[in-house]
């Protein structure tokens, strides 16, 4: 299967289509829409996690330092340090949405 990536202006234009707007302006509402999602899942020291309704959930969280990780090339013991990840787990109404065409046999 082939894989297709989109990019920022690829959504630009179909907002710009979707909207009746021009470039300029779809560029500001996506590039406003995707500065404030930075803002709230990069900002605090604390969990994040941003819900849309029949689209998803995005979640930050810690994981903790790891002390038993190996490097495989030299067997030395190494320590991985406590850092965040971000995941996202789509909505019920989304997953419908990607397998509807799927022939499951």
């Amino acid at each position: 299967m082939k894989s297709i990536t989109y990019t920022k202006q690829d959504i630009i234009r179909k907002i710009s289509y979707k909207l009746n707007l021009n470039d300029g302006e779809s560029k500001i509402l996506i590039e406003s829409v995707l500065e404030v999602f930075n803002d709230l899942l990069v900002s605090g020291e604390h969990e994040s996690r941003i819900e849309l309704r029949n689209f998803g959930i995005f979640k930050v969280y810690k994981t903790k330092k790891r002390q038993n990780a190996r490097n495989l090339q030299t067997n030395e013991q190494i320590t991985i340090p406590a850092r965040k990840k971000i995941t996202f787990k789509p909505s019920k109404k989304m997953k419908n949405l990607l397998n509807r065409n799927l022939d499951i046999n």
